[in-house]
């Protein structure tokens, strides 16, 4: 039978390239016309059909990029069994390949890179992708097979996915988000549930640091699993007061944790460290691989980047906190705060938690199509700006900087989506920094 993928950007493609090389006979479709045309360039023998002129019964499968809900009108009359994303077709297509699959609300993007790191100075014959990097139906398009897959996964990716069984899967945490495209915040954290695998020769590694996680930690249907924790020292392995004490691989043993990176120095991050030493620790990686890249490790863009710092002002791009929970994490330990936040807020999304920051926050900009939502429910009306834009952000900034005698914390950390002035974040962070460079060389 015919197949059918809708939605034709990173992931899209990746399926039809490899349904393609398959010889799967499928039809495709993208709204956007721009991304038509390049394909039949690329393309002499796509067969777009659209999607509201066709009968969906009648195709084997719906590839939905997961930019797209399983539950738009456009697929209201399939079967839900019928609707995939990549992550089913990558699967399938899997033969011995080592796979390391990552998830959480935040933070999981720096934990795949970390891993992949790792791995890589083991072995150069790893993938790292999914919701970040490469798509994942690329790896199969090599001619070479990887040993190791590092792959990220979105709840978009896991909530078309049964029997999932990587051979670790990473659980780091999970707090309220997505909850426009998905029903309610149960169906996210069954969504994301879906990577916990069932056979005993593969392993579970969940954080405990908050109840949702804890919760799926304490299900006694999952058998093989490993806890980890900032501060919890019930957990098999957790951190404490610059160590990493490792009550799983040793009766008892502490790690000093010495000379990590810049990129990896905010709190938060440790406990991707965590998650990355465990999985070092599992694969039997040697531990000098382990030590060399979280000293080296180099962040992705746009995750609490430093852009500028001097001694009047340190400025933070955290264009990918998409969410308060996010947001919130690049606030702390910092004092003297030039906050700015906007976008298109989450549903049932909690501004009113930056408050417990607010003895930190000297200026609060609120920009976009949430703006006044969100000054609502922050509530700092003396401290806060509204304005429509970033460029209006940024000019009443450097204004409020040239009044400001201590050293300025700059937070670009937007606890919004980006979809209403940015096609994505990775564009919007990148806005926010010419504006910045703009200003600094003036």
């Amino acid at each position: 039978m015919t197949e059918y993928v809708y939605g034709l950007s990173k992931s899209g493609l990746s399926v039809i390239k490899l349904l393609t090389l398959q010889k799967k006979p499928f039809h495709c479709w993208d709204d956007n016309k721009r991304i038509r045309d390049s394909l039949k360039k690329k393309f002499s023998k796509l067969n777009f059909k659209q999607i509201n002129n066709i009968n969906l019964k009648k195709y084997n499968n719906i590839y939905l990029t997961p930019g797209l809900s399983i539950f738009d009108e456009k697929v209201a009359k399939v079967s839900k069994s019928r609707i995939k994303r990549d992550l089913n077709l990558y699967y399938q297509n899997l033969k011995n390949e080592k796979v390391i699959a990552i998830t959480g609300t935040n933070g999981k993007s720096t934990t795949t890179k970390l891993i992949g790191d790792i791995i890589k100075r083991k072995s150069k014959n790893t993938f790292v992708g999914g919701n970040i990097g490469d798509a994942l139906c690329n790896s199969i398009l090599h001619k070479s097979r990887f040993l190791y897959h590092v792959i990220e996964l979105s709840s978009f990716q896991l909530e078309t996915i049964k029997n999932f069984e990587p051979k670790i899967s990473i659980l780091l945490n999970l707090s309220k988000d997505h909850l426009d495209r998905h029903k309610n915040f149960k169906d996210y954290i069954n969504a994301k549930k879906n990577i916990v695998n069932s056979k005993n020769k593969n392993i579970n590694l969940i954080s405990i640091d908050d109840k949702y996680c804890k919760k799926i930690f304490s299900d006694k249907k999952i058998k093989n699993k490993i806890s980890f924790s900032l501060n919890n020292n019930s957990a098999d392995i957790y951190y404490n007061n610059g160590f990493i004490v490792d009550k799983y691989f040793y009766k008892y043993k502490s790690f000093k944790l010495a000379n990590i990176s810049s990129d990896l120095s905010n709190n938060y991050n440790i406990q991707n460290i965590l998650a990355a030493y465990i999985v070092s620790k599992y694969l039997k990686i040697p531990e000098k691989y382990f030590e060399e890249s979280i000293k080296k490790y180099r962040g992705l863009p746009y995750r609490s980047s430093i852009i500028f710092n001097s001694k009047s002002k340190i400025i933070i791009n955290n264009s990918k906190a998409t969410n308060v929970s996010s947001a919130l994490l690049t606030l702390d330990n910092k004092k003297n705060i030039f906050l700015i936040l906007g976008g298109i807020a989450k549903k049932e999304d909690e501004f009113y938690n930056f408050n417990k920051y607010k003895d930190n926050i000297i200026k609060l900009y609120i920009y976009g199509k949430s703006r006044n939502l969100i000054k609502r429910q922050i509530g700092l009306h003396k401290i806060s700006k509204v304005l429509t834009s970033l460029d209006y952000v940024v000019n009443n900034l450097w204004k409020d900087l040239s009044k400001f005698d201590c050293k300025a914390t700059i937070i670009f950390a937007p606890a919004c989506a980006s979809f209403d002035q940015f096609e994505n974040f990775e564009k919007r962070g990148n806005y926010f920094n010419k504006l910045i460079i703009n200003k600094i060389k003036k």
